[in-house]
């Protein structure tokens, strides 16, 4: 798989979560993360520069950057 289109998979995984992502946006930086068990979630007031139990799927600064994220790799289609 090259990287653009794992890139575009990557984004649309997060696309799923838009609406909560956005939510915790609006107050902190927030991510999406990936439980041992497969599961998705959000999670708000993501420090930088910490390594997490949970795998890290995306994390965002604010929704301009979550934007800005699909305008790269979802072909604007956001």
């Amino acid at each position: 798989m090259s990287d653009g289109s794992r890139m575009h998979g990557i984004a649309a995984l997060v696309k799923t979560h838009d609406a909560e992502l956005r939510a915790a946006l609006e107050t902190s930086r927030s991510g999406l993360f990936r439980d041992p068990a497969g599961e998705c979630f959000v999670k708000s007031n993501v420090p930088l520069g910490n390594k997490y139990a949970d795998e890290v799927i995306g994390i965002f600064a604010d929704v301009a950057d979550l934007d800005f994220f699909y305008k790269i790799y979802l072909d604007g289609t956001s």
